[in-house]
């Protein structure tokens, strides 16, 4: 399983009932623990009208739809648009310290807010994700610019040049970060290794080299060997890998008899892997959203700016932690479909290989697959952890109850309920044993690696 040196569909449109951007809730709305600085002292001003921040990443989720792929490229567009929205913000009235530049010259601007939150998103997320149709993009910006607002024509022209300014300057920040880098990958055929599968390309073999958005660098929390294996031959033949890769056999097959219909259904809601849904990481966008208005019902922009800015940052560096210890390691493991139907290959006892052996994750269509990388660490959960910690450290608490629904295409309709973030981002790592695409140990190293990369993004940006 020692890794060889790297060099370097069907889309469809998910109709969905948008519970966090509509204010859907079915539980009722608790006092938050701990307020946030602004909580009391919101200007006039911005009370009452509609909150654009919520309005941008709601508009994300559809560049999510769109774009596909990993979650990479996703993040960093999300983060490059919330943390220009955050300084756009944070120039009219300080609520952190800047994340990249604060225009003095904004100060009290409150009448030019809504539009330069505007004309910010809007133009990080031109130049974030230049393939999305512009004509959609213009179509947002100018419902959003429709909304009732208090700024008059001189302040909401303000505003305009504000957003352009630091949306460009946001953008200037990250035109040299890694996420441009196109040196295939170049597999190990071997048991153990993973490979990509015929006619796919890896995918994002160089996301972990990306520069990250707060963390210090992609492989500081990278993770020990796998179980803590001295060698990857030792792994392969010891009895806790054939537990590991028995148990998904049993649990994650597309025709199992041992996984309930609860594990099933909790597979798919958290899944989101099909082009055209809003991706693992556009549901945690979503749950942000849920969560905010449940927990802020009269909240500002000054509020939601700055949760969703750390959110978007953790969730961008989770991604490049992330696929460094899946690409930037010797430990470049094979998904359990490999592990399972090559079983034959690898010399354990315990082991049977069943060459027709098909996991429970499908596209649209009902046919399975497997994601098109390595599978240490996962990706699910990695973002999940993220998320739990940075909505933590914003709230401070992890006691937040919620109730959110999922884009997947095998649980439209589905909603589920949590009774904290921890829980919520546990039943998503476990959810990957269900759906057959991960095994034990890559949920429990990324849940960690999340966690840790949520205390640092905490701790070092927008404070």
């Amino acid at each position: 399983m020692l890794r060889s040196v790297h060099q370097r569909t069907t889309t469809f449109r998910v109709a969905v009932a948008g519970l966090a951007f509509a204010g859907v809730a079915t539980l009722a709305p608790a006092a938050p623990a701990a307020a946030t600085s602004v909580t009391n002292t919101i200007p006039e001003t911005s009370r009452g009208s509609k909150d654009h921040v919520l309005y941008w990443n709601n508009a994300l989720l559809d560049v999510f739809r769109h774009t596909g792929g990993t979650p990479g490229p996703l993040t960093r567009g999300g983060a490059i648009m919330d943390l220009a929205i955050y300084d756009v913000v944070n120039s009219i009235r300080t609520i952190g310290k800047p994340y990249l530049v604060k225009d003095a010259s904004a100060a009290g601007a409150y009448g030019a807010l809504n539009t330069a939150i505007d004309h910010a998103a809007y133009s990080a997320l031109r130049g974030a994700f230049p393939n999305y149709p512009v004509a959609d993009l213009d179509a947002k910006l100018a419902a959003a610019l429709a909304l009732p607002d208090v700024g008059n024509a001189a302040q909401r022209e303000q505003g305009k040049r504000l957003g352009v300014k630091i949306a460009k300057a946001h953008l200037v920040n990250r035109a040299n970060d890694g996420s441009a880098d196109t040196t295939p990958y170049v597999a190990t055929n071997a048991p153990g290794h993973w490979a990509p599968a015929p006619g796919k390309p890896a995918g994002g073999p160089n996301w972990g080299k990306v520069k990250p958005f707060a963390i210090s660098s992609g492989s500081k929390f990278r993770p020990g060997n796998i179980g803590g294996f001295a060698t990857p031959q030792a792994l392969l033949q010891s009895p806790e890998y054939a537990a590991q890769v028995n148990e998904i056999k049993s649990i994650g097959a597309k025709n199992s008899t041992t996984r309930t219909a609860d594990q099933t259904q909790l597979a798919h809601y958290w899944a989101n892997d099909v082009d055209g849904t809003y991706k693992p990481v556009g549901q945690q966008y979503d749950h942000t959203a849920v969560i905010f208005k449940k927990y802020r019902p009269n909240g500002s922009s000054f509020e939601s700016a700055k949760l969703f800015g750390l959110t978007s940052a953790a969730l961008a560096d989770a991604a490049i932690a992330i696929w460094d210890s899946k690409y930037e390691t010797s430990w470049d493991v094979w998904r359990p479909v490999d592990a399972i139907r090559r079983a034959g290959e690898v010399p354990n006892p315990n082991l049977v290989a069943d060459p027709n052996w098909e996991p429970q994750e499908q596209d649209a269509n009902g046919v399975s697959f497997t994601p098109n990388f390595p599978t240490y660490v996962s990706g699910h959960s990695g973002v999940g952890a993220a998320w739990a910690g940075i909505v933590k450290h914003y709230f401070g608490t992890d006691n937040l109850s919620f109730t959110a629904g999922t884009d997947d295409p095998h649980a439209q309709g589905v909603t589920r309920s949590f009774t904290s973030l921890s829980q919520a981002a546990k039943e998503k790592a476990d959810s990957r044993k269900y759906i057959g695409v991960h095994f034990e140990w890559d949920n429990a190293a990324a849940l960690t690696l999340g966690y840790k990369v949520s205390n640092e993004v905490a701790g070092k940006i927008l404070n």
